[in-house]
C-alpha cells in the first residue's frame, strides 16, 4: 500500500490509491472476515519522494470504516510495541506506547494490524 499511485512501479500517479486499494480490501472480506497487514508507520503521515508513504495509524483505523481493529503493534528495529487491542467489548490504547511511535527516520518502523470485518 505504501507504493500504490505513485508511479514507482509504472503505475498510474494517485495520491488516493492507498485509500482505494484500503476501502477495496474491507469491501471483498465478508462479515466475520479478517484483515492482517503493514506499512511503515510515524507520527505523522507523509510521502517520502519516489519512495513510499508513511502513515499514522488513526488515517489506517479511520479508513477502515465497516472493520474493528482487534490489534495494532509496530516493529522498531528488534523491538515490538503493543499499542492497541480490542477486548471485553472495548478497544483498550497504551497512550505511550502510542506517542512512542518514533517521527520515520529508515525502513525500520512498520506497523502490523489485525482487523476483523463488522
Amino acid at each position: 500500500m505504501e507504493h500504490f499511485g505513485l508511479g514507482r512501479y509504472g503505475d498510474p500517479i494517485s495520491p488516493n490509491a492507498w485509500e482505494q486499494a484500503l476501502k477495496s480490501f474491507q469491501r471483498v472480506l465478508k462479515k466475520g472476515g479478517k484483515l492482517y497487514f503493514s506499512v511503515p508507520v510515524g507520527q505523522i503521515s507523509k510521502v517520502c519522494f519516489n519512495a513510499h508513504r508513511v502513515f499514522h495509524p488513526d488515517i489506517i483505523i479511520q479508513t477502515l470504516d465497516s472493520m474493528q481493529l482487534l490489534e495494532f503493534g509496530y516493529i522498531k528495529g528488534f523491538d515490538v510495541k503493543n499499542v492497541m487491542r480490542y477486548e471485553s467489548g472495548a478497544l483498550k490504547v497504551d497512550k505511550n506506547a502510542l506517542d512512542s511511535i518514533p517521527e520515520y527516520q529508515d525502513w525500520g518502523d512498520f506497523g502490523l494490524f489485525e482487523f476483523i470485518k463488522i
